[in-house]
């Protein structure tokens, strides 16, 4: 009986060899399908609580008007510059955490709030949606559509300073007693980032008044 090259040996009957590339990439894609079924497991096995749906809903509508303030601000001639890119900033950046709170809306099965609701009793306060902390007239969101230059950049950094201020106080509170990791963890990144932001704008107020 002859013997048989490997290669005549029918390939359902033999072990497939693969290079080192293969193999690890093969293990990489195991190791990422693992953490992505981790984290959806994760995720489902966290119910969001009171604080965590409140804060959502508080929050995008808190966001919704500080970037309706910069819109206003947005083309006026003669903004200082510095106080023209904080705009944008807030345009850019709070934007994208009003797209992570819709999600996480979406995600729990809960529409948006509803404007004439009774907000922030998820923190222990009974507000309505125009009354929470930080939150700016009609009346002011008038005088800065209305004012130019350097008077409408100091009504926009006093503004959004107290408007910021007033979202770091729901944001702590929402980092702390949150129950979804991912709100408790944007929440804590709010409060601290508006909390810089707030000082920078201070600072500019200050730079401003001294011009």
């Amino acid at each position: 009986m002859s013997e048989r090259h490997p290669a005549d040996v029918p390939a359902f009957g033999r072990t497939p060899r693969y290079s080192a590339l293969q193999l690890l990439v093969a293990a990489l894609a195991c190791a990422l399908l693992g953490a992505g079924i981790a984290a959806v497991l994760q995720r489902r096995a966290t119910a969001p609580n009171a604080v965590d749906i409140g804060f959502a809903h508080d929050m995008i509508d808190h966001h919704d008007q500080a970037v309706l303030m910069a819109l206003r601000l947005s083309g006026k001639e003669g903004i200082d510059p510095v106080v023209a890119k904080f705009a944008d900033e807030v345009i850019i950046f709070q934007r994208w955490e009003l797209g992570l709170l819709d999600s996480e809306l979406e995600n729990w099965g809960e529409p948006r709030g509803d404007l004439d609701r009774t907000a922030m009793e998820w923190m222990g306060m009974s507000s309505s949606v125009a009354a929470m902390p930080g939150m700016q007239s009609e009346e002011a969101l008038d005088q800065l559509d209305e004012a130019t230059g350097i008077e409408a950049s100091r009504l926009f950094l006093t503004m959004m300073g107290e408007h910021h201020l007033g979202g770091v106080h729901m944001a702590e509170y929402a980092a702390e007693h949150g129950s979804d990791p991912q709100i408790r963890e944007l929440a804590a990144r709010m409060a601290r980032n508006q909390r810089i932001e707030a000082k920078e704008y201070e600072a500019q107020l200050q730079r401003l008044a001294a011009a």
